[in-house]
C-alpha cells in the first residue's frame, strides 16, 4: 500500500474509531455502573444530530450551541427515561432491556414520521484542508478526531473525581456503597445522563461530516455493541481499544475488500472470540437476574 493511503486511511480510522470510541464510552459506563443493556443508545447519537441540526440550520446558531445543546437535552432524556421508565424496571434484566428497545423503537419511528429517510446535512464548520505532500484531510475531520479524543480523556479524569469514585462504589457493592452515605439512585441517574449526554455529543460532532438520518442510531448501536463484544463486557479500557481497532479494521477494510470491509471486520473477530471469548480487556460482569 502506498505510504500516502497508508496514512489517510490512518487518519480516517482514527475518526471513525473515535466516535464509536465516545459512544461505546457512555453505553459501557451505563452497562458497568448499573448493569443494564440501554439498547436506546443509538437513538441518543441520533436525536443529537438532529438537535445540532436544528440549531445549527434552523435557528442560525453557532455549532457550539449546537453541541452544548444536545449534551444537555440528550442528559435530560436520560434523566426521564431512568426516572419515568428503568426504575420501575430495574432489578428484572429483561425488563430494562425489553423497555430500552421499546423506547428506541418509538424514538426510531418517530424520527422517521418527522423527517422521513432523507439525509440532512449542514454546512462545514470547519472550512478547507490540510495537505501533507499526498496526503489530504479536511479541516472538518481533523476537529473530529481533536474533539473526540478530548472528550475520552476528559471522561477518563472525571472518573478519578468524588462522583467517579461514587460510581465505582455503586457498581462493586450497592450495600456496602449505601453504608457509605451513597445515593444509588442518584448515581444512577447521573449515570444514565452522563452516557446519554455522550451519545448526543457524538452525533452532534458526525453530523457535519455525515449528515443526519433517522436510521442512523441503528447502525452505530451494532457497532457499539461489536465494541463491546471485542473490548470485553463492562470494560471501559477495553471498550476505548476496540473502538479505534474496529475503526481502523474498517477504514484499511474499505481500500482493501471495499463494501466488504465489514465482513472482513467479522472475520477478524473470530480469532479474538476464540482465544479471548471475554474479550480484549473484559472481566465477568454479573447482571441482575
Amino acid at each position: 500500500m502506498d505510504p500516502a493511503l497508508f496514512l489517510q486511511c490512518l487518519v480516517n480510522g482514527i475518526a471513525i474509531g473515535g466516535i464509536y470510541a465516545v459512544v461505546a464510552a457512555g453505553f459501557t459506563l451505563v452497562l458497568g455502573t448499573m448493569k443494564i443493556f440501554n439498547f436506546a443508545q443509538g437513538e441518543f447519537y441520533m436525536m443529537g444530530a438532529f438537535v445540532t441540526f436544528g440549531v445549527c440550520e434552523v435557528l442560525h446558531l453557532n455549532y457550539l450551541f449546537g453541541i452544548i445543546a444536545s449534551l444537555f437535552t440528550m442528559a435530560l432524556l436520560g434523566v426521564i427515561l431512568y426516572r419515568f421508565v428503568i426504575r420501575y424496571t430495574y432489578g428484572g434484566f429483561f425488563h430494562t432491556v425489553l423497555a430500552t428497545i421499546a423506547f428506541a423503537t418509538i424514538v426510531r419511528q418517530t424520527a422517521v414520521i418527522t423527517f422521513g429517510k432523507t439525509d440532512r446535512f449542514m454546512y462545514s464548520v470547519v472550512k478547507g484542508r490540510l495537505e501533507m505532500g499526498k496526503i489530504i484531510v479536511g479541516n472538518d475531520k481533523l476537529l473530529l478526531i481533536f474533539m473526540g479524543i478530548g472528550l475520552i480523556i476528559l471522561l477518563h479524569y472525571s472518573m478519578k473525581l468524588k462522583i467517579g469514585k461514587a460510581m465505582r462504589a455503586v457498581t462493586e457493592d450497592q450495600e456496602v456503597a449505601g453504608l457509605q452515605g451513597i445515593n444509588a439512585r442518584k448515581i444512577f441517574m447521573i449515570t444514565m445522563a452522563l452516557g446519554c449526554g455522550l451519545a448526543g455529543i457524538s452525533g452532534a460532532l458526525v453530523v457535519p461530516v455525515l449528515g443526519a438520518t433517522a436510521d442512523m442510531g441503528h447502525g452505530i448501536f451494532i457497532k457499539i455493541l461489536l465494541v463491546i463484544i471485542i473490548g470485553g463486557m463492562g470494560s471501559m479500557p477495553g471498550a476505548l481499544l476496540a473502538a479505534f481497532l474496529i475503526g481502523l479494521i474498517e477504514s484499511f477494510g474499505y481500500q482493501l475488500v471495499g463494501s466488504y470491509n465489514e465482513l472482513l471486520l467479522l472475520f477478524c473477530m473470530l480469532p479474538l472470540l476464540f482465544f479471548r471469548p471475554g474479550g480484549l480487556l473484559g472481566r465477568p460482569l454479573a447482571l441482575p437476574e
